[in-house]
């Protein structure tokens, strides 16, 4: 996990200075020391954060034998200890311990298509002198970021748009489409523009190359379906240990965040499984697992009993956190800074107090369930909605019966789960936004009509529901998540892995019939078979379920509150024109107010920041 950033501009010097600034801007992405790499044209930094082979070679950038290929690599890839090996035995000699190294030697032997024998997350950047050509890469699910700006001439790239400030020759405006999603519909990451107007992320699953011929992007990796399996619980425990076992392979101590959810807390005990029965590969665990757990005095977002329940099943130290409504706002500025973009709730806030609390505890690797809501259809909401339309296609009454009564939904909700599946995109989305209005927070200036990413309508409602998570997974969900949690982590010199998105496990899912993911109510059905002899059975008979989420609502009514009011009573909002003030005023009187008054204070928050 690193910082990697750089200039490449055929026919113009090196623009070392350049590059050397905006390292200065990600120098806590990579505490354990800096490295560049220069030629004309070409100016290549790097910021180390040591995970694996912690000596001096594993600095970057990263030479081969003859130093014709340079690269920066900012991740990990979880099976370098198997590349290596083939590696090897085609003739590759290594001089270090590193998965940078393997990633090298994998690209001299297999070329752009190296990538695809890749389990990991990643963003890296190969420079090879001989072809005069840049080759760039981010992992299938765009866990780790890679942002940069092309002007036809000269690519400017950093692992933070933000980064991008320290560029002399383009100043960073605001993106105002990106603006008016985010308000309005609290959309982010669904397109691959960010909130700097200009400034592009490189989609997951892409690779970027730049030559003589100009730039190209070329998708590597479209997600498709696996065959189903004739025993899905055990297809999926074998895969999901086996990722979490990957993902423990590190030379520093390593935690986890335990929410109490389904999905960390199946990190937690698969962890717990692997320190009792396979000691070597739970190493760096050390004797206990360190869990970090969030928790309010609120029912509406108190989780503990059931991190409580995890913890005293497993071998664990636990660290319990809390912050109140005036540490909130103390932590803003911090948090602001950390995220260099606008983020969408609170709850982004608790997530930075919780790796703050790991990083303080000497860990430098995190675990959680990041993207077990998206691979395993947990919003219940959308999966319920298209569970339902099938059985009632399929004229299977009783089980439709059964599953409308056993959500617990209101009498709205009911109707609402049955009739959006039978919506164009386009529909879905005028009911959605008609319902909340928030359009009417967007300043008139910036206002216009737009729409979301449709979903092709598809066939059987099998195929509807498996593209709705698709969108789930690549536009309108997890990428803003992984954002949010890249930033938090990194801003404590922190990694943080995600075992719920291996690749292997996201096509076997993505495979199953939606009666192995939801049945009569209940969701992630196939996890909770899979680790029935693990979970405590308070977690593993949850119905309901909470996110990660703070007791705003409180909060608004103290110290948030009042600083909402301060940040949108300023002249400054006022003239910046971005959020309709008055209609925001109203609602924060009214006492209504949702998550969207805290994404008009976000977005005004981060233009303060890094655009005044």
């Amino acid at each position: 996990m690193c910082g990697i950033c750089g200039v490449v501009s055929f026919g113009r010097p090196a623009e070392t200075e350049v590059a050397r600034a905006m390292l200065a801007r990600l120098a806590h992405r990579g505490p354990d020391g800096t490295g560049e790499y220069s030629e004309h044209g070409v100016a290549l930094a790097h910021a180390r954060l040591a995970i694996i082979d912690l000596s001096d070679g594993g600095r970057q950038p990263f030479a081969n034998h003859d130093g014709s290929l340079q690269l920066l690599h900012n991740g990990e890839i979880f099976n370098y200890l198997e590349l290596r090996r083939e590696l090897v035995s085609l003739g590759h000699r290594f001089r270090s311990h590193t998965d940078t190294e393997v990633v090298l030697a994998a690209y001299e032997e297999w070329g752009d298509d190296c990538v695809q024998r890749f389990n990991g997350m990643w963003a890296f950047v190969l420079w090879d002198a001989r072809r005069r050509r840049l080759f760039c890469s981010r992992d299938r699910f765009g866990i780790k970021p890679l942002a940069y700006r092309w002007d036809g001439a000269r690519l400017v790239f950093a692992s933070e748009p933000s980064a991008l400030i320290a560029d002399p020759l383009h100043s960073l405006e605001p993106d105002l489409d990106a603006v008016r999603d985010f308000i309005e519909q609290g959309y982010t990451d669904h397109r691959a523009g960010t909130f700097f107007a200009g400034v592009e992320q490189l989609p997951p699953g892409h690779s970027l190359i730049l030559d003589d011929g100009g730039l190209r992007i070329r998708r590597y990796w479209q997600l498709t379906p696996a065959a189903a399996p004739t025993d899905p619980a055990t297809a999926f425990r074998e895969l999901f240990v086996d990722s979490v076992r990957l993902r423990l392979r590190s030379d520093v101590p390593l935690g986890t965040a335990l929410s109490g959810g389904l999905d960390s807390s199946a990190v937690a005990v698969t962890i717990d499984h692997l320190l009792r029965t396979e000691a070597a590969a739970a190493r760096p665990v050390g004797a206990r697992q360190e869990t970090f757990t969030m928790y309010f005095d609120d029912p509406g977002s108190d989780e503990r009993p059931y991190a409580a329940a995890v913890a005293r099943e497993i071998l664990s130290r636990p660290h319990e956190l809390t912050f109140s409504g005036e540490e909130l706002v103390g932590a803003l500025p911090a948090v602001v800074e950390a995220q260099g973009e606008p983020f969408g709730s609170t709850s982004i806030v608790a997530q930075w107090f919780v790796m703050r609390a790991a990083a303080r505890s000497g860990l430098k690797v995190m675990l959680d369930g990041q993207g077990g809501d998206e691979t395993l259809a947990g919003y219940q909401s959308t999966t319920l909605s298209y569970r339902l339309a099938e059985q009632l296609t399929s004229g299977r009454f009783p089980s439709f019966v059964a599953d409308l009564r056993g959500a617990g939904l209101t009498p709205r909700q009911s109707l609402e789960a049955v009739v959006t599946p039978f919506l164009p995109a386009r529909a879905r989305w005028r009911l959605r936004a008609r319902r909340r209005r928030n359009d009417l927070l967007v300043h008139r200036q910036i206002r216009t009509r737009t729409w979301p990413p449709s979903t092709p309508a598809g066939g059987p409602f099998q195929d509807r529901l498996r593209t709705q998570y698709h969108v789930v997974l690549s536009q309108l969900g997890l990428p803003e998540l992984l954002r949010y949690e890249d930033r938090n982590t990194m801003a404590h010199s922190l990694e943080g892995r995600v075992p719920f998105l291996d690749h292997r496990l996201v096509e076997l899912l993505y495979g199953l019939p939606a009666p192995s993911l939801v049945y009569r109510g209940q969701t992630k059905l196939v996890l909770r078979e899979a680790l029935a002899d693990l979970l405590p059975p308070e977690v593993l008979v949850r119905r309901d379920k909470l996110g990660f989420v703070t007791p705003e609502a409180r909060f608004m009514r103290g110290a948030l509150g009042a600083f909402t009011r301060r940040v949108l009573e300023s002249p400054t909002t006022r003239r910046r024109a971005f959020v309709d003030v008055d209609e925001a005023l109203r609602r924060l009187d009214s006492g209504t107010a949702g998550f969207e008054l805290w994404r008009c204070v976000s977005v005004e928050l981060w233009a303060r920041r890094f655009l005044d």
